[in-house]
């Protein structure tokens, strides 16, 4: 579970593609240029031909498999139906198009970007662009190390619900979803507790 959850969120995946050694601003732009213009654009057949662009250097150019660059899970389908449909029925069936074309779009290319891109680089990368507000108090490293830590967490979290819910299948306790909370808080915490514990012994965290 844990390793789908972080499959779905785009960990890493090491690899020699042209993706792979791109540096990660060009990657940025292809991010607004592919995934963000459909929505200034206003185009179906725009966003449309932006969905492919992102499908093909996804898949071809930077060898994702397509199970991992193009999974969003049956909650985000179903979403994207959703849309499609409301816009049907109140609108055009062209701005339904545009909207669902365009998330999906802008997905699987910021999905790229955590794919291909090592997250130390990442880093580096956020703490350049952090960099400027430096002489308004801002932290870059620890702005940068905060996301990062936030990153990691989110599939922590989602793998730890699945044993949750899997062990409470195995006891028979399938339909007590409030007894899920419990465990799940428990682990968190204990989480949380642990990596607080990791920081500080590394001299992170302190004030300066």
């Amino acid at each position: 579970m844990k390793a789908d959850a972080s499959a779905f969120l785009g960990g890493y995946r090491p690899g020699n593609t042209l993706a792979h050694r791109m540096p990660v601003w060009p990657k940025y732009l292809l991010v607004l240029v592919v995934g963000v213009t459909p929505f200034f654009v206003k185009q179906w057949w725009f966003s449309v031909g932006c969905l492919a662009v992102a499908v093909i250097i996804a898949v071809v150019i930077a060898k994702v498999p397509a199970r991992t660059a193009l999974s969003i899970g049956a909650p985000l389908w179903i979403a994207n139906a959703l849309i499609l449909a409301y816009h049907c029925v109140f609108t055009t069936w062209q701005r339904g198009v545009i909207y669902v074309a365009g998330l999906l779009a802008c997905l699987y290319m910021a999905r790229l970007v955590t794919c291909t891109t090592d997250p130390g680089a990442l880093m580096d990368a956020i703490v350049a662009a952090v960099r400027p507000l430096r002489p308004l108090g801002a932290k870059p490293e620890k702005f940068a190390l905060t996301l990062a830590l936030m990153w990691t967490t989110i599939p922590y979290l989602i793998g730890s619900v699945g044993q949750v819910r899997q062990a409470a299948r195995a006891r028979g306790l399938e339909r007590s979803s409030w007894r899920f909370l419990i465990p799940m808080f428990v682990g968190a915490v204990g989480h949380a507790l642990e990596m607080g514990e990791a920081l500080k012994a590394r001299g992170l965290g302190d004030d300066e």
